[in-house]
């Protein structure tokens, strides 16, 4: 049985999931805990890596993603931290400057 620890990332995976596919992503779901990978699926261009915890190493943690992408992929880091609440829409987004949309011009500028 798994421990409090291991229940809580995998409530966390499953509430990225629930929130991209709230969020214009139908396909997005978690991937079982046994399969190696990345944490959630079925969102194109996206290599998601997903994580509950209290230690902070962004890092290591988007090294592990960027692993998961492939081609054109970005890799990102969906971080829940202690004390927030269930609501992934809360949780903080972690990618490279170079792969965020802040990287592309806007045309409408």
């Amino acid at each position: 049985m798994p421990n409090a620890r291991v229940r809580r990332a995998r409530r966390t995976e499953a509430n990225v999931a629930r929130w991209l596919r709230a969020h214009g992503w139908p396909r997005a779901s978690r991937v079982p805990a046994a399969l190696p990978g990345r944490d959630v699926v079925g969102v194109p261009g996206h290599a998601i890596e997903v994580k509950a915890r209290s230690d902070f190493r962004p890092i290591e943690w988007l090294e592990q993603a960027r692993g998961y992408a492939r081609g054109s992929e970005r890799p990102c880091v969906i971080i829940r931290s202690n004390g927030q609440g269930e609501d992934a829409g809360e949780y903080l987004v972690l990618r490279r400057l170079a792969d965020d949309e802040l990287s592309r011009r806007n045309e409408a500028a």
